[in-house]
């Protein structure tokens, strides 16, 4: 009766905690606060599917989300609440990958542990909800991981092709996210050679399950799967360096990088988190007999490490640095498995403390993401806009980025931006000129030079107000002669 009890228990928590955690990162969906990244991805999507298809070849990163984004979009509404709904999806997937997959592998106190991790830990609420491909990206990688678990176990063709269903799709989804699942990809190579070595000795087919044969399978089929990608990717790659770069990785900037999976915003309990983690990856690697589980355990911890550090190498090779930290952020799926799997063979005490750290760690994320989606301000603006700007005005915007050029025309599509002033007096026509001024470009070196040449063509700039939306403020002039 006991073990029935257990048994029923070990069900049901996680099917708990499934609806409860979900609702977590649908509370932070509810606001129109958008930064550049998602301004950008937004207005890819306010178009034809056709559109879209063309917009994301132009991108530097694979299609799949914008097309899903775009089914959500004409489907439920083109608002930023169904744009951020639709990055929770795969969060949501992923805590039900926890409740069922993970939790008839290891049990139902790693898949408790391990759901929590994937919603409480850091960056987990912050890129779960963003309008990116970020979310999805980290759903098929951590996919990945877990069912390259269940080949290892169980090399059925509904493993293998789960495996590489969600690899081919990370691909879609990332770059970096199939880097990811390269290094699983690799692993499974390893292995595979030593059970292709021993079965060469004793021909016994059970005792090693996973052979070479059955991993080139799953290798060509991801790769025929990915070839469609692959063309895309490498058109994309050819024009990158024109596109953008990102700062390079220097030793700093490595060591804050290695930190980035344990940095919660509280240092303590970034610490502490951090000291867990080395705890449990050297307890881990001192136990004796360990099993291939055991290794794998391991090797989703040394992941983010080798993503890492092949960053960091594509970082110094190429003319335009393509990596960042985010790019990471695909990774942390397997860094939480792996926690969550050690954690588990903890004494229930020192469980419960691992609990405690989960759930701190997730009160001070949710405090720090709700205060970022929920910036005062964007009501207010996009407001502004609505009663201010008429179809054709041009805006023209004094910033370090295009955080204002591609927010504010996300906005209000009425505004069409310039890239000069002469552009836009030639796009207003009859029309009003907006100037945005980011807070704090008056400081750039730059500014005064823009400045003059507005008084030059005859221009004074009239004050109108202060707004402000999601991590942004700015002052809007209108420009009058």
């Amino acid at each position: 009766m006991e073990t029935k009890e257990r048994s029923r228990a070990g069900l049901i928590i996680p099917l708990i905690l499934l609806p409860l955690l979900s609702l977590v990162f649908i509370s932070l969906t509810y606001n129109s606060n958008v930064w550049l990244d998602e301004a950008f991805t937004a207005s890819l999507v306010r178009t034809d599917m056709q559109g879209v298809l063309k917009r994301s070849m132009e991108d530097t990163l694979p299609p799949l989300y914008n097309i899903l984004l775009k089914l959500s979009t004409d489907a439920f509404g083109y608002t930023v609440p169904v744009m951020k709904l639709t990055s929770t999806v795969p969060m949501i997937l992923t805590l039900l990958l926890g409740a069922t997959v993970v939790r008839k592998r290891f049990g139902a106190l790693t898949a408790c542990m391990f759901m929590l991790a994937v919603t409480a830990m850091p960056n987990m609420l912050f890129f779960g909800v963003e309008i990116r491909m970020y979310s999805l990206g980290f759903l098929f990688a951590t996919g990945s991981a877990v069912f390259a678990f269940e080949v290892l176990n169980s090399p059925s063709f509904i493993n293998w092709a789960m495996f590489t269903l969600c690899s081919v799709l990370a691909g879609y989804s990332h770059h970096f996210a199939f880097i990811t699942v390269g290094f699983i990809y690799l692993f499974i190579l390893i292995y595979a050679c030593i059970g292709q070595k021993g079965y060469s000795g004793d021909k016994d087919a059970k005792a090693h399950p996973v052979r070479l044969a059955g991993f080139f399978i799953c290798l060509c089929s991801t790769f025929i799967l990915y070839f469609p990608c692959l063309l895309v990717t490498i058109s994309q790659f050819k024009r990158v360096s024109g596109y953008f770069s990102m700062p390079r990785v220097t030793l700093p900037v490595f060591i804050k990088y290695c930190r980035y999976p344990y940095t919660v915003g509280f240092t303590l309990l970034s610490i502490v988190l951090l000291l867990s983690c080395i705890f449990l990856f050297a307890r881990a690697l001192i136990r004796p007999g360990k099993t291939v589980n055991d290794a794998f355990s391991l090797y989703c911890f040394a992941v983010f490490y080798l993503v890492l550090l092949f960053g960091t190498a594509v970082s110094a090779v190429m003319s335009a640095n393509i990596f960042v930290d985010r790019y990471l952020f695909f990774s942390l799926g397997l860094v939480w498995l792996f926690f969550s799997i050690e954690a588990g063979h903890l004494k229930k005490t020192v469980i419960f403390f691992v609990i405690l750290i989960e759930i701190s760690t997730g009160i001070f994320s949710y405090i720090q993401a709700y205060s970022s989606e929920y910036a005062p301000g964007a009501n207010e603006t996009i407001g502004w806009l609505k009663d201010n700007v008429s179809n054709g005005d041009a805006l023209y915007t004094l910033e370090e980025y295009e955080e204002l050029a591609w927010c504010l025309t996300f906005y209000d599509p009425n505004l069409k931006n310039c890239e000069t002033l002469k552009e836009a007096v030639d796009t207003a026509g009859d029309g009003r000129i907006w100037l945005a001024v980011m807070n704090g470009y008056e400081d750039n070196e730059d500014y005064r030079g823009y400045s003059d040449e507005i008084k030059e063509n005859g221009f004074t700039a009239a004050y109108i107000g202060t707004f402000r939306f999601d991590r942004y403020m700015f002052r809007m002039y209108s420009l009058e002669r």
